[in-house]
């Protein structure tokens, strides 16, 4: 089991997705079948396009070279949806439309692992881990764990030929591939190798990881949303429950979004039938209001506290959980506010690519648009992070390579150590609860992955709090 306190923050996609028919087929047509513009709109656009193909026309009959016409169209279609100046909004072409699918929907083809490939241009000849990929963990039950492929192994060929210039993107991608299909590997582990060759399969990346900590508590994190959350979720809290936990902690810190159904699946395993999830409109004219309401399948207690973990980086599906369980009065919002995107983008096929298009908000189930607002916490707490004002002592701080140097001379991970180092570079102009988090990352990271904890209530401002909350009842 995946078992790490890092954090991914990533605000380049954060997005709140509805998969109209699209990796069913649907078209446009179908889409405009549900909801055509007006007449003087349409008039417009018709004469607009008139334009555009004579003009195509004449200057694919004039230009001095062959047009790439699948290039103009991709290009076509990137400025058309750029011309909306919203950053949601957007075109992928043929060429990023089978990654993007993946991504959206958590399902690929693969053997199943977490790995890590660095830079090419980070190779040191002497290290191996430098140039190879890593596998960091594998899934639980995928073709690599079955194999016997282990946390730590490393991946010097794909068949056959060598990963070394291999970005970590292009790695990824040779692993992947159509189900039923082989890969050969050429695994490198403690000075030996060997090949090993692993039929691809349906792979669901997962997105939930749980334990039980402190004693008796269930804590959670939910890294993202996709259509098979809600399932990963369900199947961690049953597993929760049977330990018999007292209390349950939802970690969704620098949770970017993804899917809302997703979402609204999470929030119907604790919410009681007919409370209101989330209410989505569209533009006016369009048809397209929609309320969404729990159907009562709840599996936890209602009795069981709840908390839920936010920051500036839960984003969109996330703060739509967030909302449904706060507003419902089903769960205590601990941390900062959240980063405010109440806004959904629809995903269609069109071509052989995507379109991605801004379409509605979405107001919380106490009617509120949090767009550009975010949700406040019911408990503020702050992140343990470096300020921008201390970004130049952070900057020295690495640049002297202290914290490593410390780790080295230090090499035991105890909470002691972890005080100490802060208590060291007090006057280096860094906060201490981000000195302790800094050291702390460096000793997770020479534990085995598979072997890192979940979770760290000591030095974690946010979580000691939910834990503080689950114990005391406030």
């Amino acid at each position: 089991m995946r078992r790490t306190l890092l954090r991914r923050l990533s605000l380049s996609f954060i997005t709140l997705l509805i998969f109209l028919p699209v990796f069913a087929g649907g078209s446009v047509e179908q889409l405009l079948a549900s909801g055509l513009p007006s007449s003087t709109q349409t008039d417009k656009i018709a004469t607009d396009m008139a334009s555009l193909t004579s003009l195509y026309r004449y200057v694919d009959s004039i230009y001095i070279d062959e047009v790439d016409k699948q290039k103009m169209f991709d290009d076509l279609a990137s400025a058309l949806i750029a011309s909306l100046d919203d950053p949601y909004s957007f075109y992928v072409p043929p060429s990023e439309a089978k990654q993007y699918q993946e991504d959206t929907t958590g399902m690929y083809g693969g053997i199943g692992t977490y790995l890590n490939k660095p830079s090419p241009d980070s190779k040191d000849p002497a290290d191996p881990a430098s140039y190879m990929i890593t596998i960091i963990s594998p899934f639980p039950g995928s073709p690599a764990q079955r194999a016997g492929l282990m946390a730590g192994d490393l991946i010097s060929h794909i068949d056959g030929e060598k990963v070394d210039d291999l970005t970590s993107y292009e790695a990824s991608m040779k692993l992947r591939g159509e189900p039923n299909t082989p890969v050969t590997i050429t695994v490198y582990r403690k000075g030996t190798s060997f090949d090993l060759t692993l039929n691809r399969e349906r792979i669901t990346t997962p997105t939930v990881d749980s334990a039980v900590i402190e004693g008796n508590i269930g804590y959670i994190i939910l890294s993202e949303f996709t259509p098979q959350t809600g399932s990963q979720l369900l199947e961690h809290v049953q597993k929760l429950m049977k330990q018999n936990i007292t209390g349950l902690i939802i970690d969704e810190r620098n949770n970017s979004g993804g899917a809302v159904d997703g979402a609204m699946q999470s929030a119907n395993i604790f919410l009681k039938d007919g409370q209101t999830l989330v209410t989505i409109q569209g533009k006016k004219g369009t048809n397209r209001d929609q309320r969404y309401v729990a159907t009562g399948n709840t599996v936890v207690p209602q009795t069981l506290p709840i908390v839920i973990l936010a920051n500036g980086g839960s984003a969109s599906s996330s703060e739509i959980f967030a909302a449904a369980m706060k507003d419902n009065g089903r769960a205590t919002l601990i941390g900062t506010k959240t980063f405010g995107k109440g806004i959904v983008q629809d995903v269609f096929k069109f071509g052989d690519g995507f379109a991605q298009v801004t379409t509605a908000h979405y107001y919380t189930p106490k009617g509120e648009n949090i767009h550009k607002k975010g949700i406040e916490p019911d408990i503020q707490v702050d992140d343990a992070q470096i300020r921008d004002e201390e970004i130049p002592a952070y900057e020295q701080l690495m640049t002297d390579k202290v914290i490593s140097t410390y780790v080295q001379e230090h090499p035991d991970a105890t909470d002691q150590n972890i005080i100490a180092f802060a208590e060291e570079n007090k006057d280096r102009g860094i906060n201490a609860d981000a000195l302790k988090l800094l050291v702390r990352n460096e000793y997770l990271s020479k534990i085995p992955y598979d072997q890192r904890p979940i979770a760290d209530p000591t030095f974690d401002n946010q979580l000691k709090r939910a834990v503080q909350f689950i114990q005391e009842g406030k």
